[in-house]
């Protein structure tokens, strides 16, 4: 077996050991990962509607990819959106960022940012480097700002590029297409810190106006709960294969490994050795791909081990014993130490100078060309005009460009220069002449505004009851142009419509007075009543609910033996009894008419004609056992709706 061969032929009989371990933790984690993935174009509501972005075609003919122009429009991420997502990179420890882009040639631009809380502030901020040719991590911690950049990345060429960062635990890394380009061991857990509240998500939007993001972006992702191995699986990445040495059995997934593989470590010898393994090719096959990641950050540490050695040599020799630079003024940038007044290049528009050991830096001023279409050299600031073949020798500067022929439609300019042919035999043009345009030239006429047709009614404003319907038209025949008069009139016109009458549900009215007991003592009922009519159910209205009547015990109270106990006078009428056994009856109780024995109720509508609205001369009064009530005022008119026992309550309530 291979595997076997290769451990053995090295000496490294420890993979086993690590091959072991590493199999059995991914055991105890398979089959626990959800894959939750958030597409930061559809969240930012970024679409064809979107100001300042251009809907182009990329690679995925059904996912539109877009290239943004008005940085300044780019809407950030949904805020619910945003809390989940640093929730997740919070519980993850990190997150994979996956894209598709085509980066135009040289440029820097910012892939992804999150901003806040306040208006400047970053938290942290992917940018493609393509002059430096580095895919940088930017993030904020305690205030200082962290720079960490993945090198030779190629990705600004202008070429589509599917690339997916990992940004989980300690890894940093970056793989364009299936491979792996660079990877990088963070020192500080950035996302730990990193806050949704009053912040702001954006795709392609750069802090500064140099830094936005210029080329086309399609599919661009945050992948959560998911290996870096899925997420390649799914762009279509396929594992290396086996070679001829390994035997694999396909109905069994059982890799078989050469009794070259033993278990001889450092340790308790078992008493027999590994005959096969319980492993498929494909979880072997990742092992050997995050080995390989493995193997590229130890050469990274190596690397960074041998830089930092060899500074802190030169820092000896600085401040050590034996000084080299007694009594100089030094700056120290990048690993290099420079003199003082020494001047140099930090990038293509910056440049330094140590002065009493201080940096100073300042961007570099470019002076004006005299060409009209000059160019960039790659590594230089300034632009530059490009040698044509005729020479410059002996010609003046240009002159400025005329004015335009014509101020509406297309003309020409024309500029021109001198020779002095005492001194050069002068080659080239001596004028030249370029196009120029103007908005269009107007050949409108005045015209008067005229009204277009009246659009149809519009459907009613209600389904039910009195609602409205509206028609429209335009001044547009024709549209009122070179000072023409706009059209007299309104262009709206409202009326109403009616449809069927609103269901009216029911609704009670007051409850009646309680009656009298049916008893003066040892325990009696009264009741008291009420109607369904404030208002009554119409149209097919709902009606009311609950009972139309309410019963509750009354004089609870022992009888005295005495002439009132066979209850002769009228219920609610006085009873007085007499040590003879006599009796005598009181008056007649409230509403009723008698001599206390018998009694009658009282039609308080009829004894007070007025106590109640009437409309169309109909009496709103309602009598009752004993009492009465008005009904609630019609529709158009508000007021009370009295009730009440009795004459006085009838001629001094009255309704209102």
């Amino acid at each position: 077996l291979f595997i076997g061969v290769m451990l053995q032929r090295s000496g490294l009989l420890w993979f086993a050991v690590l091959i072991t371990l590493w199999v059995s933790s991914k055991a105890q984690d398979g089959d626990k990962e959800e894959e939750t993935t958030f597409d930061l174009l559809q969240i930012s509501n970024i679409n064809r509607k979107t100001i300042g972005a251009k809907l182009f075609r990329g690679p995925d003919p059904m996912i539109p990819a877009y290239r943004f122009i008005r940085f300044d429009h780019i809407p950030p991420c949904k805020p619910e959106k945003l809390k989940k997502i640093v929730k997740l990179i919070r519980q993850n420890e990190g997150f994979i960022l996956s894209a598709t882009l085509r980066q135009d040639r040289q440029s820097r631009g910012t892939i992804l940012a999150l901003e806040g809380p306040g208006i400047s502030e970053r938290q942290f901020e992917i940018i493609s480097n393509g002059r430096a040719n580095t895919l940088d991590l930017i993030y904020w911690v305690d205030g200082f700002q962290n720079v960490i950049s993945l090198e030779d990345v190629d990705l600004a060429d202008s070429q589509w590029k599917n690339l997916t960062v990992q940004i989980t635990g300690e890894n940093y890394n970056l793989y364009v297409g299936c491979d792996l380009i660079d990877s990088f061991i963070l020192e500080e857990p950035f996302y730990e810190q990193l806050k949704a509240e009053n912040s702001r998500m954006y795709v392609a939007k750069g802090s500064i106006r140099e830094n936005h993001f210029r080329g086309l972006l399609q599919n661009i992702q945050l992948i959560f709960d998911t290996s870096v191995e899925d997420v390649l699986r799914k762009k279509g990445c396929q594992r290396s294969q086996s070679t001829e040495v390994n035997t694999i059995n396909e109905s069994t997934e059982i890799l078989h490994l050469s009794p070259a593989v033993t278990t001889e470590y450092v340790g308790e010898k078992p008493e027999k050795k590994v005959e096969f393994c319980d492993r498929t090719c494909e979880e072997l096959g990742t092992m050997f791909t995050e080995l390989t990641g493995l193997r590229i950050v130890v050469n990274n540490l190596a690397d960074n081990l041998q830089k930092v050695s060899e500074e802190n040599q030169i820092m000896w020799e600085l401040i050590g014993p034996n000084k080299t630079l007694k009594n100089q003024s030094v700056c120290w940038q990048d690993g290099r130490i420079f003199a003082d007044n020494e001047s140099w290049i930090v990038d293509s528009c910056t440049k330094c100078t140590c002065q009493d050991s201080k940096i100073v830096c300042h961007q570099i001023t470019c002076p004006a060309v005299s060409c009209a279409d000059p160019s960039f050299v790659e590594g230089e600031c300034c632009p530059v005009c490009s040698h044509s073949d005729d020479s410059e020798e002996g010609w003046s500067p240009w002159s400025d460009w005329t004015k335009c022929s014509v101020t509406c439609g297309s003309g020409t300019q024309m500029r021109g220069r001198s020779c002095d042919v005492t001194r050069s035999a002068c080659t080239g043009p001596h004028i030249q002449t370029r196009m120029c345009s103007f908005k269009k030239c107007d050949h409108r006429i005045r015209q008067d505004g005229g009204w277009s047709h009246w659009s149809p009614w519009s459907s009613c404003s209600v389904t039910c009851g009195v609602g409205n319907i509206t028609r429209i038209r335009l001044c547009n025949s024709p549209i009122p142009q070179m000072g023409g008069k706009n059209c007299m009139g309104n262009g709206r016109e409202t009326e109403k419509c009616e449809k069927v009458p609103c269901p009216v549900n029911g609704r009670w009215g007051p409850w009646s007075p309680w009656s009298a007991c049916t008893v003066t003592c040892g325990g009696g009922l009264h009741e008291r009543s009420r109607l369904c009519n404030s208002p009554e159910p119409q149209y097919g209205g709902k009606p009311c609910v609950g009972d139309t009547k309410q019963h509750d015990m009354c004089n609870k109270k022992d009888c005295p033996i005495d002439g009132c106990l066979s209850n002769p006078c009228f219920p609610g009428a006085e009873c007085n009894s007499y040590p003879d056994g006599s009796w005598s009856c009181g008056p007649c109780p409230a509403g009723y008419l008698g001599n206390g024995t018998v009694c009658e109720d009282l039609d308080e509508c009829i004894a007070v004609s007025d106590v109640c609205f009437k409309v169309n001369q109909v009496h709103r009064c309602v009598n009752t056992n004993p009492g009465f009530h008005c009904l609630p005022c019609p529709p158009r008119y508000k007021g009370s709706q009295p009730y009440g026992v009795g004459l006085e309550v009838a001629k001094t309530e009255k309704q209102v």
